[in-house]
């Protein structure tokens, strides 16, 4: 090949060049490193067939079109020499030469690209000429230069392609370096490693985001007046952040909303009001109080009259709307009706009247809005509780007889232990379900028709369609988010919500009805999902129901759910927890029988989990292995043996075989993984 020089003119793009999609994307950030750096490779061109002046370009018709809009913008003259190598074989050749080209050239990768930044800004440019030489934004580099600056393993993670670009930028959602270096060894092997949204939850424990109705509600300002930290998220929109002392700012607001809940409670005059640094009301705030309902003030003789008027009026319009005539407005009318309705409604809303000799026993609650101002709830409560409602035979009927549920046998689970199970093993069928529209539209229609298809009675679907209050139960603290719950949150978020901003609720409606029908459709799955009660195979949270749902879908709950040290095995007794690892192998509980409990709860949680180097049938029995309760498929356990009941084994450890308290763990391969 010869070397050259030719004008931007007298050359042409090659119909033989194998690339066919010549789109704009990355014109810009080339046109503007070959103003700055310029044409760093030549093109490979050939004389154009029955055109002795043209040259048809083979390989860099990119680089031809950034020098094509360099020229016409005045940036470089149009006698501009480009650098080429001048091919006879214009046929073959030039064919292999583009496929060459595009096949072997290879993007750099983000790591790469991430050092090459950094060294040049340490040369001495800052991000904005960087970018303005390399055609990309400025956030672009700041990014870059952030992934730069990641804690040492973590970059290393990136630079050998062990880890995506999307993980690594969850890990640089923060520039502390201890908390990534903390984030990464804890989830870096477990099987949340891949999981973007996991690492940044793990991040920001203990952190708010500047959105979040706490962080509205307080300010600023007053949190950074008190020593609050605030850190920008270079990967995330312009004007979010965290707000790194999650704790101060809890503490300051809990303090300005008390002070807030003082001042409502005296104008109120009330017997309590009670701040909650919360959206809404749980139930376990509520459930040792009964509901007490005030009545509303009679409307003015003004307001009865306008409000006998609107009356007339709507009935004349739904008249007149029934079988209008060719010359009726409809459209206008409908409006008109919409219009008196809700000016019908806003007169009737008046005020709550409590009777003065009510108020020393009523309370409410003071919460936040979703914009972070206080509102006072317009529900009202007193201490005392319900009585219990006879039954037919005239005897009072308990709170379980009245939802349906048979009283709760003697469990050999702590109740919290049982109440966390019952919620993974429910928000697991709900992933399901909200990825699942067709399903959740079958389950709410038929859960909404029931009562009106001749079935009389309280309802056994464990379905709360109408997504009222679910009692929730209380479940353990401090436990991390179960994969299920993580991954709704997802779905979650991937649904647009513009239309519930809406002030109005009918223009909400209206906004809502305007979205395609597939996202209506994940809107309904979702929402169904979330109306689900936690439920379990057996025991207090039994539900056939949702057990045989579960089993249709075919939902396998080892694949969403593992017995860990925090969730399960630091709550059950120790020979329960070797009772399990006898059914997977005598021989481990044999060596454990000695160990102290939380040694043995970790032990059995890697297990579990599949980070434990083992034979690979344990293996394989240890990672099927869930508690019956918690199963959809009905059989009786995980191991083909036939399952395992947690108060079966050994009651304690010295009914274990005198030698296994002598047991050696130092050949033992779990407590080395331990």
């Amino acid at each position: 090949m010869q070397s050259t020089t030719l004008t931007h003119a007298k050359l042409r793009l090659s119909e033989s060049n194998v690339r066919k999609a010549n789109g704009d994307a990355g014109l810009e950030a080339l046109a503007a490193s070959i103003a700055e750096h310029g044409l760093l490779q030549p093109l490979i061109v050939s004389p154009s067939a029955g055109k002795k002046t043209l040259y048809d370009v083979h390989a860099g018709g990119r680089r031809w079109r950034a020098i094509g809009l360099l020229i016409e913008r005045g940036v470089l003259p149009k006698d501009y020499a480009i650098d080429v190598r001048l091919c006879e074989n214009e046929d073959a050749a030039a064919r292999e030469i583009s496929l060459a080209e595009n096949l072997i050239r290879e993007a750099m990768t983000p790591a790469d690209e991430a050092r090459a930044y950094r060294d040049i800004v340490d040369g001495g440019a800052d991000a904005e000429a960087v970018a303005r030489r390399f055609g990309v934004t400025v956030r672009h580099v700041q990014g870059r230069l952030r992934l730069a600056d990641l804690a040492e393993p973590i970059f290393a993670a990136l630079a050998a392609g062990e880890i995506t670009l999307d993980v690594a930028m969850a890990y640089g959602s923060t520039g502390d370096l201890e908390r990534q270096a903390a984030a990464w060894e804890r989830l870096s092997t477990s099987w949340q490693a891949d999981n973007p949204q996991a690492i940044r939850r793990a991040i920001a424990e203990e952190s708010l985001s500047a959105d979040h109705p706490i962080a509205r509600f307080l300010g600023e300002a007053e949190y950074v007046a008190c020593g609050g930290r605030i850190e920008r998220d270079l990967f995330a929109a312009e004007g979010e952040g965290r707000w790194l002392d999650g704790d101060l700012a809890m503490d300051l607001a809990a303090k300005k909303l008390a002070h807030e809940a003082e001042v409502a409670e005296l104008g109120s005059r009330l017997a309590w009001v009670k701040p909650t640094l919360a959206t809404h009301v749980t139930y376990d705030e509520t459930k040792d109080l009964r509901a007490y309902w005030p009545r509303r003030a009679e409307p003015s003789a003004e307001a009865q009259a306008r409000m006998d008027e609107i009356s007339d009026r709507m009935a004349e319009i739904a008249e007149i709307l029934d079988a209008p005539d060719e010359g009726d407005d409809v459209e206008a009318l409908e409006a008109e009706y919409n219009s008196l309705d809700t000016e019908h409604d806003r007169l009737a809303d008046t005020e709550l009247l409590i009777p003065e000799e009510d108020k020393p026993n009523v309370g409410t609650f003071l919460v936040l809005g979703k914009d972070g101002q206080p509102r006072l709830l317009e529900t009202y409560y007193t201490s005392a509780k319900p009585a219990r409602r006879p039954s037919a035979s005239g005897e009072p009927v308990g709170e379980a007889e009245i939802e349906g549920e048979e009283p709760a046998p003697s469990a050999s689970l702590p109740r919290s232990l049982e109440e966390q199970m019952a919620k993974d093993r429910r928000d697991v069928l709900a992933l399901h379900i909200a990825h699942d529209p067709a399903l959740a539209l079958d389950l709410a229609i038929f859960s909404l028709a029931r009562d009106h298809a001749g079935h009389f009675g309280y309802s056994d679907t464990g379905c709360t369609i109408r997504i009222t209050d679910r009692n929730e139960p209380s479940g353990l603290t401090g436990i991390p988010a179960s994969a299920a719950v993580t991954e709704l949150e997802q779905q979650r978020a991937s649904l647009p919500n513009d239309w519930a901003s809406e002030e109005d609720s009918f223009a909400s409606f209206l906004a809502f009805r305007s979205l395609d029908d597939g996202v209506k459709a994940g809107w309904l799955a979702y929402a169904v999902s979330q109306s689900l009660k936690a439920s379990l195979a057996s025991g207090a949270h039994a539900c056939t129901f949702q057990s045989r749902l579960g089993a249709e879908i075919g939902i396998d709950m080892a694949q969403h759910w593992r017995p860990g040290a925090e969730n399960f095995f630091d709550r059950i007794k120790k020979a329960q927890t070797l009772s399990i690892l006898g059914r997977f192998d005598p021989e481990i509980a044999l060596r454990y029988a000695a160990a102290k409990k939380s040694e043995l709860a970790t032990a059995a949680a890697r297990l579990c989990s599949g980070d434990t180097i083992i034979e690979p049938e344990i293996k394989a029995k240890a990672l099927a292995w869930v508690p019956d309760m918690m199963r959809f498929d009905g059989i009786a356990g995980a191991l083909a043996e036939g399952g395992l009941a947690l108060d079966d084994g050994y009651e304690e450890a010295d009914d274990l075989p005198l030698d296994a308290a002598n047991q050696n763990d130092a050949d033992d391969p779990l407590s080395q993984a331990a």
